[in-house]
This record gives C-alpha cells, sequence and structure tokens, in this order.
C-alpha cells in the first residue's frame, strides 16, 4: 500500500469494526490502526480489502474483529488458489517435455524448474532429478506468489507437428493459451504444400524468437523486480516517518485534550 492508501486503509477498518463489532461497543484505536497499517504494508491495497471482506464473510473467523494475521492468512489462501500446478502435477507434465517430438504447454516455474534439473535427468538419476525439481519448483513458486505476478503459461514446441496441433488446440481450450497467438504455431492445413526443409527451418526460427522473446521477458521482470524492491524500501522508511508523525500527532491531541479537562475542571472548583 501506499501512503495515499492510509486514509481508505482506515476507513475499511473501522466499517469492518462496525459490522462485526456492532453492539459490542468494540473499536480500533488510531495506533493500532497505524500498526495495522504497517503489517500489511507490502500488499496492495485492493488485494486487502478483497481479503478484508474474505475475513467479514468467513463462517468461523468472521464473527471476531480482524487482526493483521487474519488478513494475511486470507492473502494467502488466495494466492494459493492461483491454478498453478502442485509439484507432482507440475512433475509430470515437466516430463513430457523429454521428448524433443512432443510439444509441451507449461508455466515459467515448470520451466526453468526442469532446466534446472536436466542434468540429473540426463544422467539417469530420475530420483534425484524429481527431488531437485520440487525444490526449484517451489521456491519459484513461492517467490512469484509472494511478488503478487499471475501464471504464466507458454508453448516449448516439438519437432512432431500433429503432436503439435493437438497438444496447442488443447491449450486454447483450457483458457492457457490465447487463440492468436497458438495460429501461427500450427501446421498448415491439410492439402496445403509443404516443404520439409522450410517447415523445419521456421520452426527453428519460431523456437528462436520464442526463447528470445522469454530471454527478455526475463530480464525485463528481473529489473522491474528490482526498481520495486529499491522503491519499496524507500517508501516503507518514509511511511513509518508518516505513522510515527501521526502517532506523536495524536499522542499531543489526547494530552491537549486531557490539560484542557483538567483546566475545565480546576476553574469550575
Amino acid at each position: 500500500m501506499k501512503e495515499q492508501d492510509i486514509d481508505e486503509f482506515f476507513q475499511l477498518l473501522d466499517d469492518a469494526y462496525d459490522l462485526i463489532g456492532s453492539g459490542t461497543g468494540k473499536v480500533i484505536s488510531a495506533g493500532a490502526k497505524a500498526m495495522f497499517f504497517q503489517s500489511l504494508i507490502e500488499y496492495p491495497l485492493p488485494v486487502v480489502r478483497t481479503a478484508l471482506s474474505a475475513h467479514c464473510m468467513d463462517k468461523e473467523r468472521g464473527r471476531f474483529t480482524p487482526k493483521p494475521a487474519d488478513i494475511i492468512q486470507k492473502i494467502e489462501e488466495a494466492a494459493a488458489r492461483d491454478s498453478r500446478p502442485g509439484p507432482e502435477e507440475a512433475w509430470a507434465i515437466a516430463l513430457t517435455g523429454r521428448d524433443e517430438a512432443v510439444t509441451v504447454v507449461w508455466t515459467q516455474e515448470i520451466a526453468e524448474a526442469f532446466n534446472s534439473c536436466r542434468p540429473v535427468l540426463a544422467a539417469g538419476d530420475d530420483i534425484g532429478a524429481r527431488v531437485a525439481f520440487r525444490e526449484v519448483y517451489n521456491r519459484l513458486v513461492a517467490t512469484a506468489r509472494a511478488q503478487r505476478r499471475p501464471v504464466s503459461w507458454k508453448p516449448s514446441l516439438g519437432t512432431d507437428p500433429h503432436q503439435r496441433a493437438t497438444a496447442l488446440k488443447q491449450a486454447v481450450k483450457a483458457g492457457l493459451l490465447p487463440a492468436p497467438a497458438v495460429a501461427g504455431l500450427l501446421p498448415p492445413p491439410a492439402g496445403a504444400p509443404a516443404n520439409d526443409a522450410t517447415a523445419v527451418e521456421q520452426l527453428r526460427k519460431i523456437k528462436a524468437l520464442v526463447a528470445d522473446f522469454q530471454r527478455t521477458a526475463e530480464e525485463k521482470r528481473e529489473k522491474l523486480a528490482e526498481a520495486r524492491r529499491t522503491a519499496d524500501t524507500e517508501f516503507k522508511r518514509r511511511t513509518n516517518q508518516s505513522v510515527q508523525q501521526y502517532q506523536a500527532d495524536m499522542h499531543t491531541i489526547d494530552r491537549m485534550e486531557k490539560d484542557w479537562i483538567q483546566q475545565a475542571g480546576d476553574i469550575e472548583q
């Protein structure tokens, strides 16, 4: 969240406490709201808003006023439902990539994890390769979810044109790949003139373009992630200063109110 989100976030908390604590007199203090904000500062406001609503609708936890841990739990539960395959399913998908003739549609994390374990697999150690794959895959998925990156499916094209067409069409039907992006990867219609040498060269060029695109995209993601980390560090520093100043101002106001009440009492006496 950003500095400009503080007022809206505070209003969300007030609304949640009004809803859950209705009739009980439960309220949340300014200091508690500031601590709440700091605890969730790394998450975007829309994500926090959704998680707070999910807490309020929870049949069990929704009976109690929310704590930062409740909201973080809801955010993590939502991230776990991002349609990324589990490690065992991912390993099964990755294994189809052993055959160069086979076209496989997999996620960025599956592709990277499988590339990391290829040497072990090539040495004939299937069990060791599976263990290595799972460790790398779980780490990559955890990082992607922490950075709130959506799942990204991509094709790894095999040399068999018929199997390639089947795999790509199934991916489109399942909603994993957009139809326009797949159209150029499909073999020519039946009856169209074919040239094996030309087809192989075109496939090589397509693979090179896809690989170059993926490499460029990964470099851009890394640069963007580094820029975000730098910006987040600076933002957290400035936000902490703002929150501390807010708390100090509230403390000053409380003290002034107490002094005024004391003075009013002295005058009445």
